[in-house]
């Protein structure tokens, strides 16, 4: 696959991987210069090891990756080694990376799913970049469903391109950032109007790399009417059925098995399962697995031969299935004429060393994990487990219930915001919402954030206020009249064009109210809001500028939130910040007088109760003619073709005759 953008590396593939900044490598250390793996594999485990820890296998040598520069600035060292502790069998962690790469990647797609990457959480707009996350020598893609419904599924692709695992998850679509939690060993996946989707690290061992023993490979149907087999992207398996039968499922149970059979046989790992899909989900993962030898710990005559006629019969395959205990597993062997013990099904499972090492390293990582603070993901607790005896076991499969319902939780005082992290609660009469930092705030007069192709005419862009020159747009009230306060000058709404209008935010850190005029999306120059790179006159519009600069409501107060443009590093893809204001909208001014006001915001869509709030904040600010003033009441008139937004007059001679 092509990979472009910043350079970060996976010392285990031949290729650049890209990372954005916000996905800044978890226990990163600094390093002499790295040039190439061979490097990387001498030089990082050194590092790693002073600090008592395994190198993971990523590095980073680019000057503009966070950690790189953090070393380059404080003389520690040229690079970076991602290091990380190493759990109770000394193994390395699972740690997965996210990378961008070519969203016109090759890739064998199942049946029913697609690639959608989006350049951000709002709107349609498709990127050449796809968020990927990779760990474990597998790459994992969140594919959107044709039918479009509300759910990604993760497909786990190996080296060699075959889809060797899918999770399917509900309750985001449309990829357009991914993020690494180290604290509670998760993986964010975002998608459309700020959903996300939430993975376990563990959910990322796919049985297929590390177990020698044990190969997955994912399977779907040819075609979705008439007969269908079942193929890999590769070759086709089973024998052709009527597509939807079998109690709604994709093919018959007996032709799944088929399949199922006849792959794991190609492998010569002839002991197999595989989920049963349903006409929605058209997908099957087949588990292949080698028997034990004749003398290997986990060998046993009695549950080989019940295995070896499992493999050969679905009756007796889907009634083991049903065990859920030993007892059951037990009971239904004896029911095909099968004897067995618990201290067969215990020598099978391969309980040695090895498995109780990897046992306590996944309850260490389960009790290092943190939730439910500020600024962390919450905290799950399974409310609903489904257990599932896989006679398989023999040494790969160290879990055999999942979990099918969970509720989550934050930390008294917080609650989980869109984007599915505890925050703090908002306070009754504010609006607190999270932005992404790049599609609100891009102060380098780039395209990087996608606003320059969809919104104007121009190659190269900046968007936002910087940190420096927000109070150059603070408006304050004498004598009932609107002034700017840096310049003692009256506001006047704009009449540049028939785009022009006065957008008004309200702070609610300190309740300063802040008006821009825009043209369109261009922005009235003031202070050190200025074109990139050249000086345009204060008072005119950016829209001349070789490179101009242009805001949204959410853009206005992201540069004093983020201190951008200082440091000038750009923000990451995944960075946020959550912005609380009193009210937002916009607003006509004339030569200081406020002749009326809406909550005209898309990016906060405040209420009418905001509304409300924010004529308060203007009268105690003093512009004191808005209502209710006397025997005024609130006249809110909605606006035409907006759904949602209101708007008020201030009070006139003739306003209070009711």
């Amino acid at each position: 696959m092509t990979l472009i953008g910043r350079v970060f590396v996976l010392s285990a593939a031949s290729m650049l991987f890209v990372a954005p900044t916000a996905h800044a490598a978890i226990g990163d250390r600094c390093s002499p210069q790295i040039s190439s793996n061979a490097a990387a594999a001498s030089a990082c485990h050194t590092v790693c090891a002073r600090y008592g820890m395994v190198f993971t296998g990523s590095w980073s040598n680019s000057p503009t990756h966070p950690p790189v520069k953090a070393c380059l600035d404080s003389g520690g060292g040229q690079a970076v080694c991602n290091c990380a502790l190493p759990d109770l069998s000394g193994e390395v962690p699972v740690v997965p990376t996210v990378h961008l790469v070519d969203a016109q990647t090759p890739l064998r797609l199942p049946t029913g799913l697609k690639k959608s990457c989006m350049q951000g959480p709002e709107g349609l707009h498709t990127s050449d970049l796809c968020p990927i996350a990779t760990a474990n020598g597998m790459s994992f893609w969140a594919l959107s469903h044709v039918d479009n419904r509300l759910g990604m599924a993760i497909a786990a692709y190996d080296s060699s391109g075959n889809v060797v695992g899918l999770i399917e998850k509900a309750g985001a679509r449309y990829v357009w950032d991914i993020e690494v939690y180290a604290s509670n060993r998760t993986l964010v996946i975002k998608g459309q109007a700020g959903n996300v989707v939430t993975l376990k690290w563990a959910e990322l061992l796919i049985p297929q790399m590390s177990e020698p023993t044990t190969a997955n490979q994912v399977l779907w149907p040819t075609a979705t009417s008439g007969l269908a087999s079942w193929t890999n992207g590769v070759a086709n398996y089973g024998a052709p059925a009527p597509f939807g039968s079998g109690s709604n499922q994709l093919l018959d149970p007996y032709v799944e098995h088929g399949a199922g059979k006849q792959l794991c046989a190609q492998r010569q790992q002839p002991w197999f399962d595989f989920s049963n899909p349903t006409v929605s989900s058209p997908f099957s993962t087949v588990t292949c697995i080698s028997p034990p030898l004749a003398g290997q710990p986990t060998y046993n005559a009695a549950m080989k031969a019940l295995l070896d006629a499992a493999v050969n019969d679905h009756g007796l395959m889907a009634a083991l299935r049903t065990a859920t205990t030993d007892d059951l597993l037990i009971s239904v062997a004896a029911s095909r004429g099968f004897t067995i013990t618990s201290a067969d099904i215990a020598q099978s499972r391969g309980h040695g060393a090895a498995f109780a090492n990897r046992k306590r390293a996944l309850a260490a990582r389960t009790a290092l994990a943190s939730c439910g603070g500020a600024n962390q993901l919450p905290c799950s607790q399974c409310t609903r487990e489904t257990c599932v005896y896989w006679p398989f076991n023999f040494c790969c499969f160290f879990g055999v219930c999942s979990c099918t319902e969970s509720s989550y939780s934050c930390a008294a005082g917080l609650q989980i915001n869109l984007s599915g992290v505890c925050q703090p609660v908002c306070p009754i009469g504010q609006i607190c919402k999270d932005f992404p930092v790049y599609l609100e705030y891009n102060d380098t007069g780039t395209k990087q954030n996608g606003v320059c192709e969809s919104w104007l005419e121009k190659a190269h862009c900046a968007k936002g206020i910087p940190n420096s020159a927000l109070a150059a747009y603070e408006v304050v009230f004498q004598g009932g009249l609107a002034y700017y306060k840096s310049t003692n000058t009256k506001v006047h709404t704009w009449t540049v064009s028939s785009a022009s209008e006065t957008l008004y935010v309200i702070d609610a850190r300190d309740h300063k109210i802040y008006m821009v005029n825009v043209d369109g999306r261009y922005i009235e120059i003031r202070g050190g809001a200025n074109c990139v790179g050249e000086t345009r006159p204060a008072g005119s519009s950016t829209r001349g500028c070789v490179t101009p600069r242009l805001t949204t409501h959410a853009g206005i107060l992201m540069g004093s939130l983020a201190g951008l443009p200082t440091p000038n590093s750009p923000p990451g893809h995944s960075v946020r910040h959550q912005i609380k204001v009193i009210g937002a909208g916009t607003v006509k001014v004339s030569h200081g007088v406020v002749q009326w006001i809406s909550n005209d915001s898309g990016h906060f869509k405040p209420t009418q109760e905001n509304l409300k709030k924010s004529i308060a904040q203007f009268k105690t600010a003093g512009f004191p003619d808005f209502p209710p003033k006397g025997d005024c009441s609130y006249n809110l008139k909605p606006v035409s073709g907006k759904e949602g937004v209101y708007r008020q007059d201030a009070v006139t001679g003739t306003h209070c005759e009711l």
